[in-house]
């Protein structure tokens, strides 16, 4: 009995210990969450696309309902002086496009607005709001405490387009 005993009280230590580790974990993700979003210095990278209207879908060759894979390379790139975007774009545009090169979503600009606020449960909402003379586009981003995130892209010419991918802190040799 006194063998049971002790075993049980081990495994309730153990146990213990393993949960304090997780929780000091997710409380240094989230602090390593809230510096990257302060700095406005970092990534976000598709990985999958949902456009609004699902009828688009059909024309695109092995789908599987309405979550798109992407390949690798499309992005959103916030720094404190810059917002660089190349992001495919899906959907019904109202107004045509002045050049064949602007059919996705091809962002480099120095004039955006930038704003975020946490909620309770750790995670952040990023808005970027950029109004020019050829666009006027909001991204509102969410982010969690594992860097997983989702992008919403609302366009005053086009239809709404939601990626999603993940945020990481910007290396220097990134576009």
């Amino acid at each position: 009995m006194k063998k049971l005993l002790l075993a049980t009280f081990t495994a309730f230590i153990i146990v213990s210990c393993s949960s304090v580790k997780n929780a000091a974990d997710k409380v240094g993700q989230q602090a390593k969450l809230a510096r990257l979003v302060q700095s406005q210095n970092f990534i976000f990278n598709a990985r999958y696309v949902i456009p609004q209207r699902m009828n688009i879908l059909n024309i695109i060759p092995n789908n599987v309902g309405q979550l798109q894979n992407l390949s690798p390379g499309y992005y959103l790139s916030v720094s404190p002086d810059s917002v660089k975007a190349y992001l495919p774009y899906f959907g019904r545009a109202y107004s045509a496009p002045y050049s064949t090169t602007d059919n996705g979503i091809n962002i480099n600009t120095k004039d955006f607005k930038y704003s975020y606020k946490a909620n309770r449960k750790g995670m952040y909402t990023i808005s970027i709001d950029i109004h020019n003379d050829k666009y006027t586009q909001s991204f509102t981003l969410n982010v969690g405490s594992s860097n997983y995130a989702s992008l919403q892209v609302q366009s005053i010419n086009r239809d709404a387009i939601s990626f999603y991918g993940s945020v990481e802190q910007k290396e220097d040799n990134i576009q």
